[in-house]
């Protein structure tokens, strides 16, 4: 008998889901400090969709390479599109150019971490290509995005600045990088990881967006503790597959810091709307708004389909 085949009486080993692409699972097993092909067996083999990324498993060792999988723990939380279980903190990604920096999906990464309670982190890629000219609106998006709280690291791969920063960041149990593909996630993790050996994509000339150079959704071990997800890139981030009209304004973090007249205030026309009042003082930027208002479309639409 194999040396790591299960016996009759010991107890099932507790492993966690480390990658999920298609039928394949790949369990990693902390007390046997390595990796089995993860199989399912009974309900779980009729409902194999619902095991992801970041689930922890119990199963039976069936031979040297194979745990079969008997039940699947009750998660905190499941991330969607890429689906990511039991996540303690989203790392948002954002290229300043190549493709182009966009505030519209950097705030709706923002507000899913917001809707799931989750600490994140903007990380600002490819600043050695900040130009003279725009350093003023490239700093004005800095302290804009730092003043809501959010910590924001700027990061160039070429020059190395903030890869120090960078790696006491992604210190956790699981950590998802989430941005738009091409913005430089696989390169952030291969210069932090050493032996990642992640494929680099190109942006495309025709459509100025990234192409995928991830197609599964893998959990890759960090040296400095825990595990990073490395999940294909978000060409479109839909609010309104998750979030509901009414939740959207409490995920724009500066807007529940202002009192308005009406609980249910849309923060659109009602008086003594708050938010507007804030609007005009200048207390909450104009740029913030005009996303809330752009998201507010999209799930109104979304709804009355």
């Amino acid at each position: 008998m194999q040396p790591n085949v299960f016996r009759s009486g010991e107890q099932p080993l507790r492993g966690l889901v480390v990658c999920r692409a298609g039928a394949k699972i790949e369990v990693w097993v902390p007390d046997r400090e390595r990796t089995f092909d993860g199989l399912l067996r009974g309900k779980l083999e009729l409902q194999s969709a619902s095991i992801y990324a970041g689930d922890w498993v119990r199963g039976n060792l069936v031979s040297d390479t194979e745990l079969a999988i008997e039940a699947v723990e009750d998660r905190k939380n499941l991330l969607p599109k890429p689906r990511v279980a039991n996540v303690d903190k989203l790392v948002v990604v954002m290229s300043w150019r190549e493709p182009e920096f966009s505030s519209f999906t950097l705030d709706a990464l923002l507000a899913l971490a917001e809707y799931f309670g989750l600490p994140a982190t903007v990380v600002l890629t490819k600043t050695d290509l900040v130009r003279k000219r725009q350093q003023p609106k490239f700093d004005a998006w800095v302290k804009l995005y730092s003043g809501l709280g959010y910590h924001l690291i700027c990061t160039s791969t070429e020059t190395g600045a903030g890869l120090d920063e960078l790696r006491t960041a992604l210190r956790g149990n699981v950590v998802v990088l989430a941005g738009p593909s091409g913005v430089g996630k696989s390169s952030l993790l291969n210069a932090v990881i050493p032996g990642a050996s992640l494929r680099v994509g190109e942006v495309s000339d025709k459509t100025g967006r990234g192409r995928h150079t991830t197609t599964e959704v893998r959990l890759l071990p960090n040296p400095n503790g825990g595990w990073i997800a490395d999940t294909p890139g978000f060409q479109r981030v839909e609010l309104s597959q998750l979030v509901g009209i009414r939740e959207l304004p409490r995920l724009y973090r500066e807007f529940t810091q202002v009192q308005c007249q009406f609980n249910d205030c849309s923060h659109t026309q009602e008086p003594g709307c708050g938010v507007r009042a804030a609007l005009e003082s200048r207390k909450i930027a104009r740029e913030r708004y005009t996303s809330y208002l752009f998201w507010r479309g999209r799930i109104t639409s979304a709804f009355s389909k």
